[in-house]
């Protein structure tokens, strides 16, 4: 098949989260059981550098025009092949080549041109994506809101290929001002309560998953969740209803790249079958983040975003447990300036407890997978979730909330420890129970040994969409 990804990001050339990790793990997977397969990103500041990096070369590309409703653009398409996949950029230096991130001048904030920067994407999507793969394409996957405007395009022009909508996380619905329908040349008739019309405003991604011949999103569990008012973010009614086919396939992980054996990030690398590396990552990590640790303490790692989505706010209100618990706690995340400001006074109330790191850094989260024992991730709702299997690859034993892919991936107790319920005490008797655990060393190492077994590589997870693409007309 023929098939063409489109998103706002993929790793390693653009990230600033998990849906960078999705396409640049999907794509070659597809591509290795020998499909023909490329991904369509913005070209953004500092993207030819990044690409470079990378060890990939990009073409000098063609001149495009792009008319996006009465909005005309100039551009280049500009392509490269990496990992078997060709990733095609659009070169428009007047949508993309800003101060900031990719989507706003600062983490906080949106440009407010996003609609007509995506709207764009979407645009050379449908026109050119013959160019990209090589001949008429079978198949039109489009990722989050950002990716959405290239499947209301496709179903616009009654497009032959089709369309597939990932919903990675329903909080981000691209809600914009109705007024953004004229923008982007979208017809006032596509305007309705079936389709992009969301409490009279316009919901990019609502418009995207009606457009779509199937729905995926990243686990069975979530798949179901989004169904419910708790966690349907006020589509699930629309969801029930308007759409045709609703499936949930669990993301992987690039098993290469995350490889302790080989990671060049760790001080020591191990195994599975040699663990001594771990050892040896568990005492740097320490002396790394400055606390001190004896043999007989656990060590906890947290890696996250600094949201309320992530629960972060029961692992700040649960550390005052942690001398009870003889554990140490070491936490790298960033994000909303309240959590940071509370993790921050934390660090310094309980600096024999907890070593905090804001910031991005993925070297450290590399260490940190290593170097922990446990892993927490206490989401109040996760689509899918990587962390923990990262964690589960490194040997660090994830403990998690009992929801979307948490649930699906992590097997309480094989190879992890869940909890019920977003609250504080929930969470320290997950830590409680970890404790315990740590003190067992025969249980731990064969809970550690068979979380390490676990298969989180791509190849499945490609083959489940490979199906579904077959199966859509």
């Amino acid at each position: 098949m023929r098939i063409l990804h489109v998103a706002s990001e993929a790793a390693p050339f653009a990230q600033s989260g998990g849906l960078a990790d999705v396409l640049g793990g999907l794509p070659p997977a597809l591509a290795e059981a020998g499909h023909d397969v490329a991904v369509l990103l913005p070209l953004y500041r500092g993207g030819e550098a990044k690409i470079a990096a990378a060890g990939a070369a990009l073409d000098a590309g063609t001149a495009i025009g792009i008319h996006v409703g009465p909005h005309p653009f100039t551009a280049r398409l500009r392509t490269t092949q990496y990992g078997g996949v060709t990733y095609g950029f659009v070169d428009c230096p007047i949508l993309y080549d800003r101060a900031g991130n990719m989507y706003g001048p600062t983490g906080n904030s949106e440009f407010g041109d996003n609609h007509l920067r995506f709207g764009a994407l979407g645009k050379v999507a449908v026109e050119h994506a013959a160019a990209l793969v090589g001949g008429p394409l079978d198949v039109l996957h489009v990722h989050d809101w950002q990716g959405s405007p290239a499947a209301v395009y496709a179903r616009l022009e009654h497009t032959s290929a089709a369309i597939v909508t990932t919903i990675h996380n329903l909080a981000y619905r691209g809600i914009l001002p109705k007024h953004v329908m004229t923008d982007l040349g979208w017809p006032w008739s596509q305007f309705t309560a079936h389709d992009l019309e969301f409490y009279d405003q316009v919901s990019l991604l609502k418009g995207g998953i009606a457009a779509a011949d199937a729905v995926t999103t990243v686990s069975p569990s979530y798949a179901e969740e989004i169904l419910t008012p708790q966690f349907g973010e006020a589509l699930d009614g629309f969801l029930q209803h308007d759409i045709k086919r609703l499936v949930g396939i669990v993301n992987g992980i690039d098993a290469r790249a995350w490889d302790p054996e080989t990671d060049r990030a760790l001080p020591a690398n191990y195994s599975r079958d040699s663990l001594a590396g771990k050892a040896a990552c568990r005492r740097a990590l320490a002396e790394e983040m400055g606390i001190a640790l004896a043999d007989d303490q656990p060590l906890i790692a947290v890696v996250a975003r600094m949201t309320g989505q992530k629960g972060l706010d029961l692992v700040a209100s649960a550390i005052s447990e942690l001398h009870a618990l003889g554990a140490k706690l070491v936490v790298l995340g960033s994000g909303e300036p309240d959590l940071e400001a509370a993790f921050s006074s934390l660090a310094s109330s309980f600096s024999k407890q907890l070593a905090v790191r804001i910031g991005f850094d993925i070297a450290l989260s590399r260490r940190m997978y290593a170097g922990s024992d446990f892993f927490v991730m206490p989401s109040r709702f996760e689509p899918c979730g990587l962390g923990q299997l990262y964690a589960m690859r490194y040997g660090s034993i994830p403990i998690v909330h009992a929801v979307g892919g948490l649930r699906d991936t992590v097997r309480d107790p094989d190879t992890g420890i869940q909890f019920h319920g977003a609250t504080t005490s929930a969470l320290v008797g997950a830590l409680e129970r970890a404790a315990n655990l740590f003190r067992d060393q025969s249980a731990l190492a064969t809970t550690r040994k068979t979380a390490m077994a676990r298969d989180s590589s791509w190849t499945a997870s490609a083959q489940q969409y490979a199906a579904l693409y077959v199966s859509l007309p």
